[in-house]
């Protein structure tokens, strides 16, 4: 009996430190680009981080318990501690006239999830529309003719594929650019608010430069983001999670709060390979990397769009226009 009960507690503490080594990557993620991969799954890794929990108490493995317990609770710290409007919990009723709805979507080059978009009925009466690795020669006018443009968009070229429309585009001044006549994203000016369009660099790309250039972009976009008076709207691909210390330095910096879209950890992102297969259909499995962010706006609502055929869903935020 006391082999058995051995047998089952070395099991127990084998499951608890499978667990912890997931935590400890997790945590680990925002120094080393290697680790970002893990880290981009924390949440989910919480729940794992729960299961090892109980498996090193039901074990009596009370010292690694211990250290279980500091790392899911050091992993809940940083994903609580980001500012969150969680509009879409407590829905809120303004005049119908002021109601402004914008849509952001990534769409990695892809002209049939372009097309799946513009048909998509909330992206039809968006007013206005950010769009990431937009293919060249798309003729976005057509697609959405109820973002009206008013002038000609910025070339892609200048702008790494990310593009807006229905608001006044300013000309990329490299205010938003680590390389010389290269943005990762754009400004336009909004009824009564100022819009930022971007798309940030893959941080598991380049053996570390990945890394350290999204990081440098996050802290070149918070110093422009304070400089902007008034309200302020940022959307776009951030390859960043919620937990991350850059996004948090960002938002903190800035003055911002990020739009919870579709609850808290419904996710923006998942393998285009996984579309339409059970993977794609387990909860947690899909990553929130692309982000709402505003300041002094009133935002009614918020969701995750259906798929597009894109590697990325799309957001749809509805906001109250500012006087």
């Amino acid at each position: 009996m006391t082999i058995l009960v051995w047998i089952i507690r070395i099991a127990l503490g084998l499951v608890g430190l499978a667990t912890l080594g997931l935590c400890g990557l997790a945590l680990a993620a925002p120094f080393h680009w290697i680790l970002a991969l893990f880290g981009a799954w924390d949440r989910l890794i919480i729940v794992f981080g729960i299961v090892g929990l109980g498996a090193f108490w039901l074990g009596k493995w009370r010292v690694m318990t211990v250290l279980q317990g500091v790392a899911v609770l050091a992993l809940l710290f940083f994903n609580v501690r980001v500012p969150t409007d969680y509009s879409t919990l407590f829905p809120k009723k303004s005049d119908p006239s002021r109601e402004y709805v914008m849509a952001w979507a990534n769409i990695h080059d892809n002209r049939s999830a372009l097309k799946s978009l513009a048909l998509l009925p909330e992206v039809k009466k968006a007013k206005a529309i950010g769009l990431g690795e937009v293919p060249e020669f798309s003729n976005l006018q057509e697609l959405f003719p109820a973002a009206n443009q008013r002038e000609s968009a910025i070339p892609s070229s200048e702008t790494w594929g990310v593009e807006t429309l229905g608001c006044r585009v300013e000309k990329p001044n490299g205010d938003l650019s680590v390389w010389q006549g290269r943005n990762f994203g754009l400004k336009a000016r909004c009824g009564g608010f100022t819009l930022f369009v971007l798309h940030l660099q893959n941080p598991t790309r380049g053996r570390g430069e990945g890394l350290r250039i999204r990081n440098l972009e996050l802290a070149i976009l918070a110093e422009t983001v304070a400089k902007e008076p008034g309200p302020v709207l940022v959307m776009g691909d951030f390859n960043t999670t919620p937990s991350a210390l850059p996004l948090y330095n960002l938002l903190q910096t800035a003055n911002l709060k990020r739009v919870a879209c579709g609850g808290p950890n419904p996710g923006t992102w998942r393998p285009i390979d996984w579309s339409g297969t059970t993977m794609d259909r387990i909860p947690g499995l899909r990553v929130t990397i692309d982000h709402i962010l505003v300041r002094d706006l009133d935002v009614q609502a918020c969701e995750v769009g259906p798929d597009i055929g894109s590697d990325h869903f799309p957001l749809i935020v509805t906001i109250t226009q500012p006087n």
